[in-house]
């Protein structure tokens, strides 16, 4: 997507706020997104004209109490609209969030209640999300396994969220054999 063959050309340093910058030799406005959860690792290249976050993280009841502290009334009340578990529908919720931070550059700086998600949609085994205050942006959750993968990425832009479906399917057998 970068246009670059050479790996050894691209450079992934680390921005003022910790954010990944990539450098590519005689290239500009190229951004990533990045993240990681036990061993895996994912990471999306993209122009600086079209932002997106990517988030991965592990379902675990155990973390129930924390994630809940980060739902606003209203996503209380969208929990029962996805036909996943408690604690799935909660990692979810925290990895949609996650990722829109990515976008906007705040990280877990910033209170999560301010990426309200406003409505979500389960649709072909792909969870889409909006956003109250971030009209502008949509998401598409995956649930690998023991796992969710959520990327957010401006609500006008077409992408073949088949194609990416097709490849996280392709890498859930490895990931769920591993647990």
């Amino acid at each position: 997507m970068v246009g670059e063959d050479s790996l050894e050309r691209i450079c992934i340093e680390q921005g003022i706020l910790h954010h990944p910058v990539v450098n590519i030799a005689n290239t500009t406005n190229v951004q990533v997104s990045i993240t990681h959860c036990d061993d895996l690792a994912a990471a999306i290249a993209f122009s600086e004209e079209l932002p997106m976050g990517i988030d991965i993280e592990r379902i675990n009841a155990d973390r129930n109490k924390v994630l809940e502290t980060q739902m606003t009334v209203k996503e209380s009340s969208l929990l029962s609209c996805l036909p996943y578990s408690y604690e799935t529908t909660l990692t979810l919720f925290w990895t949609v969030k996650e990722a829109l931070s990515k976008i906007l550059k705040t990280g877990l700086t910033t209170s999560f209640h301010i990426y309200e998600i406003s409505q979500v949609e389960a649709r072909d085994g792909v969870v889409y999300s909006l956003f109250e205050n971030f009209p502008q942006y949509r998401t598409a959750s995956f649930i690998l396994g023991d796992y969710v993968c959520s990327i957010t990425y401006p609500k006008k832009t077409e992408w073949s969220v088949a194609v990416v479906k097709d490849v996280l399917q392709e890498i859930e057998p490895s990931m769920t054999n591993r647990l």
